[in-house]
């Protein structure tokens, strides 16, 4: 008697990371030229402003590519910053505080607006972006209402000079590319990344996924109040209004980075990359002069789109993760290997059967 074929086995495709970092090499080769070909026509390097923008958008974008890994992504990181300056400036102009002390009230007032959204997000199993969108409005108003509408001055002590920006700037790079390597533990994306679970279109309550939502908000939250000290230090005014694309930027950062727009997977240094090659290219726009509509309109559209292509093809490329769970079988349903078994279900020996008995 002849026996079908098995199926073939399917080999194993690579994990997300390794694509998500090969990307990273491309990023770093066009970011590279990017900034030197900027750099020889405009004084890129050269003073604080550059640097400036890469620490306040690098830390917004660390916070938000934190929140998007757990599959709770925070839309309110830039609302979250400018409360958190408006706090500052408020206790530094108004209340005559430190410097220091004053930070250190804003951060807290934000981790406890960051942990209360992850809670919201994790009770109640909803998705990240729809409650930090109700987070971002809120947190808007608080602002708006501090300062009763007008702009708040911080006075003296001048603008921060080129060394801190700098030092900012490096902290953003140790968050970002630390945390990238962080993530790359399958116990890390285990514990907080369980928001992203095949075959579960409706949410179920599980304590990793609160977990995931409290550290994912409330870390990114953190990240943004201290974006939003770094910019009223060195703008020395706050005026409450939160600017949308700057939060377009962010999200086009994070995505251009490589992390996955549906959650857990990411690379290691995308998010670093991707800034750096935007606030460059937004610093060469206004410099020369470009219409604002481009530096603050088109560059973050492609970003952003440019981005999700990006992410998709990764995902499309990409095998499941080690630790990933992996989606329920449909009902029904049965693996293609029954088809080859060669000893049917019904099948019954010819004794059994009451037929000639077996063959001598």
């Amino acid at each position: 008697m002849s026996i079908p074929p098995m199926a073939p086995a399917t080999r194993r495709r690579p994990p997300y990371a390794i694509f998500a970092v090969g990307w990273e090499a491309v990023l770093l080769l066009v970011t590279v030229i990017a900034v030197g070909v900027i750099a020889l026509q405009v004084p890129l390097l050269r003073g604080g402003n550059y640097w400036y923008g890469v620490a306040t958008l690098g830390l917004l974008a660390s916070g938000f590519a934190l929140s998007l890994r757990t599959a709770t992504p925070n839309l309110a990181v830039v609302g979250q910053a400018t409360l958190a300056g408006v706090v500052y400036a408020k206790l530094v102009a108004d209340s005559g505080w430190a410097a220091v002390p004053a930070g250190l009230v804003a951060i807290l007032v934000l981790l406890v607006s960051g942990a209360f959204l992850g809670l919201v997000a994790g009770l109640t199993t909803a998705p990240g972006w729809a409650v930090s969108l109700g987070g971002l409005i809120f947190v808007q108003a608080i602002a708006l209402a501090m300062i009763d509408g007008r702009s708040l001055a911080i006075p003296a002590g001048g603008l921060p000079g080129t060394g801190t920006t700098i030092l900012w700037a490096v902290l953003f790079l140790v968050i970002s590319i630390g945390g990238g390597l962080l993530w790359l533990v399958p116990k890390v994306r285990t514990l907080l990344a369980a928001n992203r679970f095949p075959g579960d279109p409706v949410p179920g309550w599980r304590l990793t996924r609160l977990l995931g939502a409290v550290v994912g908000f409330t870390g990114s939250s953190v990240l943004a109040a201290l974006a939003g000290i770094v910019a009223a230090n060195q703008l020395r005014v706050v005026t409450g209004l939160v600017d949308l694309s700057q939060l377009a930027l962010v999200v086009g950062a994070v995505l251009l980075g490589g992390v996955s727009v549906f959650g857990r997977r990411g690379g290691v240094a995308g998010t670093a990359l991707a800034v750096v090659l935007l606030v460059a290219i937004n610093f060469y726009l206004t410099l020369e002069g470009a219409p604002r509509w481009i530096a603050y309109g088109v560059v973050p559209a492609l970003a952003v789109l440019g981005g999700i292509g990006i992410g998709r093809g990764l995902e499309a490329l990409a095998g499941p993760e080690s630790d990933e769970p992996s989606a329920p079988a449909p009902p029904g349903y049965a693996p293609a290997s029954a088809a080859y078994s060669p000893t049917p279900a019904n099948y019954m020996p010819p004794q059994a059967a009451g037929s000639f008995g077996p063959n001598p």
